[in-house]
């Protein structure tokens, strides 16, 4: 259990960490856009384009399985917290299966999506250049696949029986305990 644990924590924060490496370069492109825009009245070309179809597509789908790790996806416990330990275990192990399921299901229909706009040589046009924009169509099926992987893990551990199934699977940089001099 240890190593599917551990498997899935360093896949998860390979895909936080190119998360974060798109913020930094979104933030240093956009912002040398600005400053060649006002210092030299010129403009990078495509920053709108890298912006919308990388950028913000890495940011907002590859770091969804972090949030899943660290238990920082939304819930509501109207009827949870009154159930009993075993229905609990069921309610918690049904919820992820549909979870996963859902994942998978888009991360399917995003993959079909992505190979269409492959095959098509999916373009944007800016000042009468193009530009490939296909392969950020395929962060998207990154990211939920590994989101479905994730809610996989959920589901062998809940069926084990081990605690980590309805626990975070990262702790939280809050969590962690701090240095003190």
């Amino acid at each position: 259990m240890k190593k599917l644990i551990q498997l899935d924590v360093i896949l998860t924060r390979f895909m936080a960490f190119f998360a974060a490496v798109a913020v930094i370069a979104m933030m240093l492109l956009v912002a040398s856009d600005a400053v060649a825009r006002q210092v030299f009245s010129t403009r990078i070309p495509f920053v709108s384009v890298i912006v919308a179809n990388y950028f913000m597509v890495a940011i907002s789908f590859l770091p969804l399985a972090l949030a899943e790790a660290q238990d920082r996806h939304i819930s509501v416990d109207l009827v949870y917290g009154q159930l009993r330990a075993g229905a609990q275990r069921l309610v918690t192990l049904v919820v992820h299966a549909l979870a996963a399921l859902t994942s998978a299901g888009l991360c399917w229909t995003m993959w079909d999506e992505a190979v269409r706009r492959f095959n098509s040589g999916s373009v944007a046009v800016e000042d009468g250049v193009s530009m490939a924009i296909w392969q950020g169509y395929f962060l998207l099926p990154a990211g939920f696949a590994m989101l479905a992987l994730t809610y996989v893990l959920r589901i062998i551990l809940g069926l084990a029986g081990a605690d980590e199934a309805r626990k975070p699977l990262i702790a939280d940089a809050q969590d962690l305990p701090s240095e003190t001099n």
